[in-house]
């Protein structure tokens, strides 16, 4: 009896990346890492595996829009309404440039996209190995979560799409080389590898997924402020 492989659609993929994400920015926030310390590292090992679907369902999301310019405005909105929330989870002040959320990451490797798929059409290698470190720059200097890595991410999951072992590889060897915890993350490929655009599933509504990241930060930052007020 031969065994099917597992195929999952974009909707699944989101939630997958979500609730991965959630468990990490729980454990951030709430778990104590020196009393917990078990507890800490499985559930931020666990949440690397959000980051590099969220980077394959963005290049998924880009190759198939019918309005590219639609899709970066609500990036670019929920990237900026993002900020306070961001702010207040992870620095405890309302505003902070000590970093930026990582839809502002996000924002750039679209930004990216968008320029290579122009000099795609001329055949142009160095005006996209150009425009790639332009992108890099960009997210080392506003300082984004994630920064160059994240944006060369994108661009590996990109280029790379006719080809998904080598997709895999690629995103794999960087995924390594970027090292530290972040080496977890490549749990996050045998669920891009598996993708299947054509997989028919209940899709959410839209704005769903870009709400989702602003308000659960808001929430668990209530959440620990509630506690701090009352002495939780």
């Amino acid at each position: 009896m031969e065994l099917r492989r597992p195929v999952f659609g974009r909707t699944t993929l989101k939630i997958i990346a979500i609730l991965t994400m959630l468990c990490d920015h729980i454990a951030y926030i709430f778990v104590d890492a020196w009393e917990n310390e078990g507890l800490y590292v499985g559930m931020r090992i666990l949440g690397r595996v959000s980051f590099p679907i969220f980077c394959f369902v963005l290049v998924q999301g880009f190759l198939s829009t019918r309005d590219v310019k639609k899709y970066l405005a609500r990036l670019f909105i929920f990237a900026f309404l993002s900020e306070i929330p961001f702010d207040l989870a992870f620095l405890r002040t309302p505003f902070s440039y000590d970093m930026q959320n990582v839809l502002f990451t996000m924002l750039i490797g679209l930004l990216v996209l968008i320029k290579m798929q122009d000099y795609e059409q001329e055949g142009n290698l160095i005006k996209k190995g150009l425009v790639l470190l332009v992108g890099c720059a960009a997210a080392i200097v506003l300082n984004t979560d994630y920064s160059y890595f994240g944006v060369i991410l994108i661009c590996v999951f990109y280029l790379m799409r006719q080809n998904k072992k080598l997709q895999m590889f690629w995103a794999m060897l960087l995924i390594f080389i970027y090292g530290g915890r972040e080496v977890y993350a490549v749990f996050a490929l045998p669920f891009c590898y598996w993708y299947d655009p054509q997989r028919k599933e209940v899709r959410l509504p839209r704005y769903f997924f870009y709400a989702f990241y602003p308000l659960h930060l808001l929430i668990l930052w209530g959440i620990w402020r509630i506690g701090i007020v009352n002495g939780i």
